[in-house]
């Protein structure tokens, strides 16, 4: 398995539209380690709004996709 740990990962919001969300977060290669469909992260309370990396770094850290050493922003 890769080591992930120090890496760096990108937070994509590929949809957000006429209340269609898609998003996705990537490790450096640009592959997909992540997906996010709809808004359950929001409603649960995961993510404050679309933009709250920090939380979503968290949960992940918590359910084990990301290490806890990572770092996660936005992509441009």
């Amino acid at each position: 398995m890769e080591n992930l740990t120090m890496r760096a990962f990108e937070y994509y919001i590929n949809l957000d539209e006429r209340g269609e969300f898609f998003a996705d977060v990537r490790d450096s290669n640009g592959k997909t380690i992540f997906e996010i469909h709809g808004f359950d992260l929001f409603e649960e309370r995961y993510m404050l709004d679309k933009y709250d990396v920090e939380n979503l770094a968290d949960h992940l850290v918590d359910l084990g996709i990301l290490p806890s050493e990572s770092s996660l922003t936005l992509a441009n």
